[in-house]
């Protein structure tokens, strides 16, 4: 079986987290992790992965740092990871499903 498994950054929930000027977050000084809910289903998929002798591909959207949450998905077990770098600099989330369903199938 093979199974697919979505991951996102987001801020590290005992970061101190501040606005700038314009009300947006301030990155600078946050460290970003793997959502914890994507983490439990990354090991969810692993489970399935060992039950069935599958594989578990870990796809992420995002800028270079997105790295790191799919290196953390490959040390946990996971088989392949995907990175989708779009051109945009923000997109809505239509676009984010349709970009990545179109990823998935193939």
């Amino acid at each position: 079986m093979k199974v697919v498994v979505f991951t996102k950054q987001t801020f590290d929930t005992e970061a101190k987290i501040t606005l700038d000027a314009q009300g947006k977050i301030n990155p600078e000084g946050v460290s970003l992790i793997m959502n914890p809910y994507d983490e439990f289903a990354v090991e969810e998929a692993l489970r399935i992965k060992e039950k069935t002798k599958g594989e578990v591909t870990v796809v992420s959207m995002g800028g270079p740092k997105a790295q790191d949450v799919l290196r953390q998905a490959l040390a946990m077990g996971a088989d392949r990871a995907v990175l989708i770098t779009p051109e945009l600099e923000e997109i809505d989330e239509y676009t984010t499903a349709t970009i990545l369903a179109k990823a998935v199938s193939r």
